[in-house]
């Protein structure tokens, strides 16, 4: 029994106040992208839950897989074991979602598994209590994301987008992202999130990534030089736009064809620790 576990991509981020919980108000337009992981499960006969990966690392009780299971086992009584395998593609603290895909995946699938019979609101209820991203993750279309990333509102229309990811193979853990950005008190929001939700629902890629916009790319630029190497590549190689996805440090180009986007890739595979030709769906 396995899942495909997809990340995801922000085309738009907008962060607005802190709040008291220490979340920040954001509003944020996601999409998933075909790079994924792969998750399995097998049931055990010992009533306990068990991590694999082949990524050690991941083989914790501070995986959001396991926070995952845990939540759901002790708030349903639930008095299963589960083995769950997670077999990692999607770089780790590389602002592509792939511990929050994980666990929201995790959520759907032992829901089914286990006959919780819970929708799609109540498995988001429980989903923000182990990360921002997990709603999302839940529903997995293109969505219009607010609150604290509880507030998912799936878009009617998506669109493939032809993109390139880069990760230079440096971590950007996302709290510091944030006090980073708490630091400099200031956005400089150039896109428009009603440009770009029209845009998407017209399949206009041009004007998507006119309004592509991210309020920690200018920071973490800042704070790693490598950031804007990889974004000066991508304008060298014809995208159309380049900029951090989520907290980063992994960068997005956007590119009108496949064969522009794969030959920008061709050009970058070489010179990063992590290039990656995609798409978003």
């Amino acid at each position: 029994m396995h899942v495909s576990s997809y990340a995801k991509v922000n085309l738009y981020l907008k962060i607005g106040k802190k709040l008291r919980s220490g979340y920040h108000d954001i509003q944020s337009i996601m999409q998933p992208v075909k790079l994924h992981d792969s998750i399995s499960f097998e049931k055990l006969k010992e009533d306990k839950i068990v991590i694999e990966s082949n990524n050690r690392e991941l083989e914790s009780k501070n995986n959001l897989v396991y926070k995952a299971a845990e939540l759901l086992k002790k708030k349903f009584n639930v008095k299963e074991g589960i083995k769950i395998r997670v077999d990692k593609a999607i770089p780790i603290s590389a602002g592509l979602g792939g511990g929050s895909s994980n666990a929201a995946s995790t959520l759907v699938f032992l829901n089914k598994l286990w006959g919780l019979k819970l929708n799609q609101k109540k498995l988001v209820e429980i989903g923000i209590k182990i990360g921002s991203d997990v709603p999302f993750f839940v529903f997995g279309h293109t969505s219009l994301v607010e609150g604290i990333g509880d507030k998912v509102k799936p878009l009617k229309k998506s669109v493939s987008i032809n993109i390139v990811l880069v990760n230079p193979g440096i971590k950007v853990a996302t709290t510091k992202a944030y006090g980073w950005f708490d630091k400099e008190k200031k956005s400089k929001s150039k896109g428009n999130i009603k440009g770009m939700i029209n845009a998407i629902s017209k399949k206009d890629i041009k004007k998507i990534a006119e309004n592509m916009h991210n309020d920690f790319d200018e920071i973490i630029g800042k704070k790693h030089g490598v950031i804007r190497e990889i974004k000066t590549n991508f304008r060298k190689f014809d995208s159309l736009n380049a900029m951090i996805v989520g907290s980063g440090p992994t960068v997005i180009g956007v590119f009108d064809s496949i064969y522009s986007a794969r030959e920008a890739y061709f050009k970058l595979k070489d010179l990063y620790p992590f290039v990656y030709l995609t798409k978003t769906f």
